[in-house]
């Protein structure tokens, strides 16, 4: 079973809460075509890690920006792509930093991510195991 979304946003800060309701319609999606029960707090963590990316992307990317989402096999594939060149940085845990947490968050809940350059800009790419019961 395979589900696939893609959705593209102009870079405007209100991208970010348009991203978090389409992951979470995804996943109610999932749920209602697929018959799989999407626990809630399995929900708020795509949506953080969504948000997150996201928000890296309007914050340090100039112009336009997307999200791919793909449920294959007990996760989903959520890939965030911008239009800047630049690589990401994950920054070592500091507790006395005021901020740079979110892709520390991202990696904690979803493990490594992939940055893939593009010809107009890269692919940040992360996969998020789902909290689904067995047999689905």
């Amino acid at each position: 079973m395979e589900l696939h979304l893609d959705e593209a946003y102009d870079g405007h800060p209100s991208c970010i809460r348009t991203a978090r309701l389409t992951v979470k319609a995804f996943l109610t999606r999932l749920g209602t075509e697929h018959a799989a029960r999407v626990p809630a707090d399995t929900v708020s963590r795509a949506q953080l890690v969504v948000s997150e990316l996201v928000t890296n992307a309007v914050r340090y990317a100039d112009g336009s920006c997307g999200l791919n989402l793909a449920y294959r096999g007990h996760g989903v594939d959520i890939t965030v792509w911008d239009k800047s060149p630049g690589s990401v940085t994950v920054q070592e845990w500091d507790p006395a930093r005021p901020g740079g947490f979110g892709l520390e968050i991202v990696r904690t809940l979803c493990g490594p991510l992939t940055v893939t350059p593009t010809p107009q800009g890269k692919r940040v790419h992360v996969r998020m195991p789902l909290a689904l019961p067995s047999g689905v």
